[in-house]
């Protein structure tokens, strides 16, 4: 509310480096939107930001703040980015006071507490994508996987999180 959101990401930092007004990039693994509405602001309203978020609850706090934030250049999508267009598990571990730790939230194999749509990228009929921001919490590579094509098109600059030793 008070856009005052601070990280010591270095990326989010040089992300006015990467992006111009009128660009389009994603945002998959959106989570609350702070990426999302800090592109939103960058590229501007001849600019596009498209953000992925997977998890319910947490989508819909990302739709309240890109709502407040009055950000008319953002699509959100409440489905998950990967290699195919198909339905997937999703676990939300808890912390140790058994709180959901929605961050921390992942793709599965199998059954799962949650049942979600992923899609490929590639299956979007997007214009040219400038950057890509992808935090899928260890599903990274079927997401790049599923974005093959525009990667070849478009050459966009990928910033993707990894965990330490994966």
């Amino acid at each position: 509310r008070r856009r005052s959101f601070f990280t010591d990401e270095k990326e989010y930092g040089l992300l006015e480096r990467f992006l111009r007004p009128g660009d389009w990039a994603l945002d998959v693994g959106a989570n609350v939107g702070h990426y999302t509405m800090r592109m939103a602001e960058i590229v501007g309203p001849a600019g596009r930001i498209v953000a992925f978020e997977p998890i319910p609850d947490t989508f819909a706090l990302l739709t309240e703040n890109v709502r407040h934030a009055a950000h008319a250049n953002v699509s959100l999508l409440n489905c998950a980015a990967s290699e195919r267009t198909a339905t997937v598990g999703m676990e939300i571990p808890r912390f140790p006071d058994g709180l959901e730790n929605y961050y921390q939230a992942h793709v599965v194999s199998g059954a799962a507490g949650l049942t979600i749509l992923a899609l490929s990228i590639d299956s979007l009929a997007l214009p040219a994508v400038r950057l890509v921001k992808i935090d899928a919490e260890g599903h990274e590579l079927p997401v790049l996987h599923g974005m093959r094509k525009l990667v070849e098109r478009d050459h966009p600059v990928l910033i993707v999180e990894t965990s330490p030793g994966g």
